[in-house]
């Protein structure tokens, strides 16, 4: 069985604060007697379901398109059920209470469980949970099998802490000086929801080839 992450993109989904909206405008219509059905978007990369390449926190980093595709696909998928409140933090220990999957794992799937409020947009996107430092280095420097990381909210950093401190977490995740050895790419705003409880056998999560873009909309897909 074949079950969707991602979500649906819209004109009405929750963005991160600050970021443009999406906007959808017809070009032609068969019910205005165009011969077909067209329709040109605005749609900025880091809204909705996505995937973060290096080159969105590095210079020097690699484009969406300059990642190998086999670092979008997953094998050993597990899913890190750490539920957290408004403003929670990931830590090391709710990593390293998942044992030996921990370090056998190709994609790790945060379920804070804040994904229950994305209907109320303006709660989402307020100072939602998000990785801690000492987790994300911890996974850059100790997971060497880790290919990607996925959260339930609309970042992996916090809205609060990331601009304060120039964003350390998605640094440290994606950095060339790092990403070069081990290619590592972050999922945000996916659904983990549908496979709590499950096994999951494989996650597959394509991005558009943009060349040399920092992004990416996705559509992940989890077997189960």
């Amino acid at each position: 069985m074949l079950l969707e992450l991602s979500y649906v993109l819209s004109e009405t989904i929750p963005v991160y604060p600050g970021s443009p909206e999406e906007a959808y405008r017809k070009h032609t219509r068969i019910a205005d007697g165009d011969p077909s059905n067209t329709t040109v978007i605005t749609h900025y990369l880091h809204n909705g379901s996505h995937v973060d390449a290096p080159f969105h926190f590095d210079k020097d980093g690699n484009g969406i398109d300059q990642v190998a595709i086999e670092n979008y696909c997953f094998c050993a998928p597990l899913v890190i059920e750490c539920p957290k409140e408004r403003s929670g933090l990931i830590g090391l220990d709710d990593l390293n209470r998942n044992g030996a999957h921990l370090f056998e794992s190709d994609i790790l799937l945060f379920h804070t469980g804040y994904s229950a409020v994305r209907a109320e947009a303006a709660r989402y996107a307020d100072d939602f949970p998000a990785l801690s430092y000492e987790a994300a280095r911890f996974i850059r420097e100790e997971l060497p099998y880790v290919k990607a990381i996925a959260i339930d909210t609309l970042s992996i950093e916090s809205a609060v802490q990331g601009p304060e401190l120039d964003f350390p977490v998605h640094k440290m995740l994606l950095h060339h000086a790092t990403s070069d050895k081990r290619p590592l790419v972050i999922y945000e705003d996916v659904n983990v929801a549908p496979i709590l409880g499950r096994p999951v056998k494989a996650i597959w999560a394509f991005p558009l080839r943009l060349q040399g873009l920092d992004g990416s909309p996705i559509t992940m897909v989890a077997e189960v």
